[in-house]
């Protein structure tokens, strides 16, 4: 769950950030019948008058993603993406025993990207409780990033989970308890990062809420930069690839959490783009980045892979030999592997022979 961030924050932004803006939908406006078939947390602006002929976006999309492939080797460790059945069963057990107030359809399709995620980026996690977990948690803060409990129950989720009285909808009871749940399978880092990385998240999406009227402007990058990170909820995602019942000693992979939290958010990058190129997107962070720093399209995802495969170096150092190392590696592939499969991104189009 990476970025959203350009979607909703930039309204009035002057010539010279001329990222657009779409508007967050409160769950009242929701069609369910309209859901999208596929959740994934990256930019979805709508479309601008870029003209994709002046691009070869596909060769340059799948050009981009086989340079990451080859210098990293993670795409040999792809697997199976279909969760363990005793974790979909439980999953889908706890989910249905509470009274959510969502449509079949809606509840369905976020219990499958909870169950994707699970299966993909972190189906080395043992025991599979916390698989379940992981999946319960994908399935809250995804409905909580498309807005589906109304802006007035989520601007009073924080307030409400820190006095320790019910939420104002039963999804956010739901995400509570899944944090209490989560207590002991996480070190007391981990533990502590999840709720802190949950509460930054909720935060940065209600202030994107109010943000519509922000005036950005070349030296608001660092600023982009921040809110990315809180709203990205990598920490929590970077948390998950390391219980504490296979890696007890939070001093073994520390070091790498920073590095993970940015992989987190490339890789959504990188593999978004072919998508976002290919409806005209331009309200995203890629686009942002260039203006920001006068870089074409193909500089920007240059320089994305490039940071993406010194990250993924800094780790492999960081870590050295060991379970720490091996949970990582597993967690790479499959973080990758769920978005190079999501239905969102369409890249069978472009990259068949991984299909």
């Amino acid at each position: 769950m990476t970025t959203m961030l350009l979607r909703q924050l930039i309204a009035n932004a002057p010539s010279s950030l001329s990222c657009k803006d779409t508007d967050s939908v409160a769950m009242s406006e929701v069609d369910a019948n309209n859901v999208e078939s596929d959740y994934s947390s990256d930019s979805d602006s709508s479309s601008g008058d870029r003209d994709s002929d002046e691009l070869d976006y596909s060769k340059l999309a799948r050009d981009i993603i086989l340079q990451y492939f080859h210098k990293t080797g993670v795409h040999h460790r792809f697997g199976s993406r279909k969760a363990h059945p005793d974790v979909e069963k439980k999953t889908r057990e706890a989910i249905e025993s509470w009274n959510l107030g969502l449509a079949d359809k809606v509840r369905e399709k976020y219990t499958m990207t909870g169950l994707d995620i699970a299966a993909t980026a972190y189906r080395h996690v043992k025991p599979l409780e916390v698989q379940v977990c992981i999946a319960l948690n994908t399935f809250c803060t995804a409905l909580f990033d498309d807005g589906f409990m109304g802006k007035e129950a989520m601007t009073a989720f924080a307030p409400r989970f820190h006095m320790g009285v019910p939420q104002m909808h039963p999804v956010l009871d739901l995400f509570v308890q899944n944090l209490r749940d989560m207590n002991d399978m996480f070190t007391a880092y981990g533990a502590n990062a999840l709720i802190s990385s949950c509460m930054e998240f909720a935060n940065a999406e209600m202030f994107l809420r109010e943000a519509k009227d922000l005036r950005l402007t070349p030296e608001s990058f660092q600023y982009i930069e921040f809110i990315r990170l809180k709203e990205g909820f990598g920490e929590a995602y970077a948390v998950f690839i390391w219980p504490r019942s296979m890696c007890l000693d939070t001093k073994a992979y520390i070091q790498a959490i920073p590095d993970c939290c940015n992989f987190i958010n490339l890789i959504n990058d990188l593999f978004s783009y072919y998508k976002e190129a290919k409806f005209g997107e331009t309200g995203t962070y890629l686009h942002c980045y260039g203006e920001v720093h006068n870089m074409t399209v193909p500089e920007v995802l240059q320089n994305l892979v490039d940071q993406t495969i010194a990250v993924v170096k800094r780790i492999r150092a960081l870590l050295g030999e060991g379970v720490e190392r091996d949970c990582w590696e597993e967690f790479a592939a499959g973080y990758t592997q769920f978005h190079l499969h999501t239905d969102r991104y369409k890249l069978i189009e472009i990259m068949p022979e991984y299909f």
